[in-house]
């Protein structure tokens, strides 16, 4: 059974602008949500919002009901403690509801926050939350899957695959190139058909990525224009089928030199389809192996309401 507490509620806030008793919902099956579920309670209420309902929640079935019920008593916020996947979850149920979304960042790359322009730190996320404006953002769906920040193909899906819980609790964005290392070994070229309306071709490289967002890992950026409230994804591809192409584009895009890592195909679009020739190929959506090969990826604009800060603008974040 998930984590319940209903703390006694604060005194009332005095700025008519805080949000009213909301439901806070963290993901039970983190340590970290678990280790700072009571800190969060508490912080919230000395920034003045009223924790109607605070739940450790440990699937997807109980996440889904409370949510579900939120939507259907007209609720204006519920606040989400996790990490991407667990936002991802969130926003897969609130798009295209009125309720939105405040953000508690409690993953590893927080991705989705960065987006949004929400500081990584509780203390700045709750701040945002008690003082800050309801916009409307993007979605991707993939296969009809919502997603918030990126799908990919290729080495990031694998290594996805690769890492584990306890990786990632122990190295945290060392994660990445640590098991990266290990997978790059031994990763095959993909080739691909990417279908869309501004483009169609056919190529081969280790790693394909469509973006939602203005971030795929992290603090990397997909491209200085990207954003949440452009109604496009950015597609790209990392180099072309060797490794050492994969290692050049890699290194231009970890130094944000985007323009220079553009050796293959980068275009911005509303709707694709990724066929793979030959075997079918996995996908990575919001850090979840659960797709494969075709796949039709679009975006749904301003689909999901969530709480950013007041100086908060998409393409400057």
């Amino acid at each position: 059974m998930p984590t319940r507490v209903n703390p006694a509620p604060p005194n009332p806030p005095t700025d008519d602008n805080l949000p009213h008793p909301v439901l806070l919902l963290v993901n039970g099956n983190s340590r970290t949500g678990k280790a700072v579920f009571g800190e969060a309670i508490a912080a919230l209420r000395d920034a003045g919002v009223e924790v109607k309902q605070a739940v450790l929640a440990r699937d997807r079935e109980e996440t889904e009901r409370l949510l579900k019920n939120e939507i259907a008593s007209h609720a204006r916020l519920v606040i989400v403690g996790g990490g991407d996947g667990t936002l991802s979850t969130c926003a897969e149920i609130l798009a295209g509801s009125e309720v939105a979304m405040g953000v508690l960042p409690l993953g590893t790359g927080n991705t989705f926050a960065r987006s949004i322009g929400i500081p990584v730190d509780m203390v700045g996320a709750i701040k945002t939350i008690s003082t800050g404006k309801v916009e409307a953002v993007d979605v991707g769906k993939c296969n009809e899957q919502v997603f918030l920040n990126s799908v990919s193909l290729g080495l990031s899906a694998e290594i996805a695959g690769a890492l584990t819980g306890e990786v990632k609790k122990k190295l945290g964005l060392l994660s990445w190139p640590v098991i990266g290392s290990k997978v790059i070994a031994t990763h095959r070229s993909l080739k691909l058909r990417v279908v869309s309306k501004e483009r169609t071709f056919t190529m081969k490289t280790h790693q394909l990525v469509v973006a939602n967002g203005r971030y795929v890992a992290g603090p990397i950026k997909a491209s200085e224009n990207a954003s949440l409230q452009d109604n496009e994804l950015t597609v790209f591809a990392l180099g072309g089928s060797t490794k050492g192409a994969l290692f050049r584009a890699s290194w231009q895009w970890l130094r944000r030199k985007h323009k220079e890592a553009r050796e293959v195909p980068f275009f911005e679009t509303k709707e694709l389809r990724v066929e793979s020739m030959g075997r079918r190929i996995k996908a990575n959506v919001d850090g979840e192996i659960n797709e494969h090969t075709p796949l039709t990826i679009s975006v749904w604009p301003r689909a999901l309401k969530v709480i950013v800060p007041q100086d908060f603008v998409a393409d400057e974040v």
